[in-house]
């Protein structure tokens, strides 16, 4: 267990949520603001004695550039009294539409050094038809309001497999982002969950979804950025910190509704009805509604490690003669490659990412 942590904290507010959307987020209940930022300073109380220190920082959502000014910094004023952060990376998600040049000033006062926008599609039907409120222009507005402030690490998310969506859609998307002056783009499949609204809406077949992605990799990689993760790219250095720490099992916690956190061994998800997190924190109650106990460590590993274009320590998988026979068979089908004592997934690899994690579980398994 250790006391330097990466800090996840969700603010569950929109304006109005997207029709994808399955995280624990709300419109129409901004007056719950305030208690809400007191409850997640609460639930923060209860680290103080683990003296922790959080050497990355990331505000999710939601939506967190919707909050009222001044509320941002109560609640990482409010939090850096019970949890010390001496952040490497700070980042905090906006949307576009929200994202005034006095919020990112209130962005960069309170310690942040990365904004992370949701664009999703640069054509405005599929904006139109995936929810979203925001515009194109809106996107140009915020990311010229970032800049102006001084943020130079920026990351922006795409969206691809939407519904009515072409290859060239998704290129188009992907090749006016990587002339934007970004340092990181995250590249998403649209997964639609039982129960949001857009369930069971057409999508392209698999092939066509695969047709998209390597054509919005094409063009990231043609203006400078790395694959880095099966779904994130940047430019040289500005990898996600924090989000490295989810993929190399490191400690971190989470605050807030519905968020979750590893550390000591375990993980543990708190509850996502918001009136009832905000009375349970105001009466010291417990908020995590879920925990599981880190069994073998290896294959949390497995599953986590193979994601990166870095790969895996063979050590992890262990010395068997399966261990080495299914080896050869990924290498031999183009399915991954070994390099200086790792197993690397290579592109078609990645794309059965999932099969070839089962089959190395397997293999430890015997």
């Amino acid at each position: 267990m250790s006391n330097t942590i990466g800090l996840y904290v969700h603010i569950p507010f929109c304006k109005s949520k997207c029709g994808y959307c399955d995280f624990a987020s709300y419109s129409g209940l901004a007056d719950k603001e305030d208690a809400y930022i007191n409850a997640v300073i609460k639930e923060a109380e209860k680290y103080a004695e683990k003296e922790l220190t959080a050497e990355t920082v990331y505000i999710g959502g939601g939506t967190p550039s919707v909050l009222k000014e001044g509320n941002l910094t109560r609640l990482v004023d409010g939090i850096s009294r019970y949890i010390n952060i001496e952040a490497k990376e700070f980042t905090i998600e906006a949307n576009p539409e929200s994202f005034s040049e006095s919020k990112a000033r209130e962005y960069k006062s309170v310690g942040a050094d990365r904004v992370s926008m949701g664009l999703q599609a640069t054509q405005p039907e599929l904006l139109r038809a995936i929810g979203r409120i925001h515009s194109y222009q809106d996107f140009l507005n915020a990311l010229d309001n970032a800049k102006k402030i001084g943020f130079k690490n920026i990351s922006a998310d795409l969206m691809y497999s939407l519904p009515g969506q072409t290859r060239g859609m998704a290129e188009e998307s992907a090749r006016m982002l990587a002339l934007l002056g970004l340092q990181h783009i995250s590249a998403y499949a649209l997964k639609l969950e039982p129960g949001v609204p857009m369930y069971g809406c057409v999508q392209p077949e698999e092939d066509e979804d695969r047709e998209m992605f390597y054509a919005i990799k094409g063009e990231l990689e043609q203006a400078g950025f790395s694959r880095y993760e099966i779904s994130n790219f940047s430019k040289p250095g500005f990898e996600s910190k924090h989000n490295l720490k989810y993929w190399l099992l490191e400690d971190y916690i989470g605050l807030g509704l519905g968020a979750h956190s590893c550390y000591g061994g375990e993980r543990f998800g708190n509850m996502t009805d918001l009136r009832k997190y905000i009375k349970s924190a105001e009466r010291g109650r417990k908020l995590s509604v879920s925990s599981q106990t880190i069994g073998d460590v290896r294959i949390e590993r497995v599953m986590l490690e193979t994601r990166l274009v870095r790969g895996m320590p063979m050590s992890v998988i262990g010395e068997s003669r399966a261990a080495e026979q299914l080896t050869e068979q990924l290498v031999k089908h183009g399915l991954a490659k070994l390099e200086e004592g790792r197993l690397i997934l290579t592109d078609a690899g990645m794309d059965i990412q999932n099969t070839i994690v089962v089959k190395i579980w397997d293999v430890m398994a015997k």
